[in-house]
């Protein structure tokens, strides 16, 4: 692409990724020999987010622009109020049905329900194809490219999502 141009935002939510196992599965081999630490993030916790969606064009508007980020922020301003201060669940967690109901009595707790589990990988991915699908309905997929998305999780963890832009 010639032209590129990101956005970003920032929301907080929960999550939990109920399927991390630090014994077994991609990287294990790592620790051998060493002790495994306790598997943190399949407890409830919180993130300050912060996402990056990146667009980009070979060619510029009649305005000379890839897009306005005023159109970027409104195709994702509903999700994110959305997913803010919610906490991000996948339908098949075995705690979904339980925190469920916790929340239908209580009205204290705003589930998010996803069908994958909320790592950050996964959740760069379902921006990707949120804006993605944003840009084909208004008809400008194609013209328009999402490059990549960028989800920080903190400050020093990461996960990106290209699509096959690249």
């Amino acid at each position: 692409m010639k032209w590129q141009i990101s956005k970003v935002f920032r929301f907080e939510a929960g999550h939990r990724v109920w399927k991390q196992n630090l014994t077994h599965g991609r990287g294990a081999d790592f620790t051998i020999g060493k002790e495994i630490p306790v598997n943190k993030c399949v407890n409830l916790h919180g993130h300050s987010y912060v996402l990056e969606v990146v667009l980009g064009s070979d060619t510029l508007s009649e305005q000379d622009m890839v897009i306005d980020f005023y159109h970027v922020k409104n195709a994702l301003k509903e999700l994110i109020d959305t997913i803010d201060h919610s906490f991000i669940i996948d339908k098949m967690d075995p705690m979904y049905p339980e925190l469920k109901k916790v929340a239908e009595k209580y009205g204290a707790l705003k589930l998010f329900p996803v069908d994958f589990c909320p790592t950050a990988e996964a959740l760069a991915k379902f921006f990707y194809d949120f804006l993605e699908e944003k840009l084909r309905a208004v008809g400008l997929l194609g013209e328009v490219k999402v490059i990549k998305v960028v989800l920080w999780e903190t400050a020093t963890s990461k996960a990106e999502y290209h699509g096959n832009v690249l």
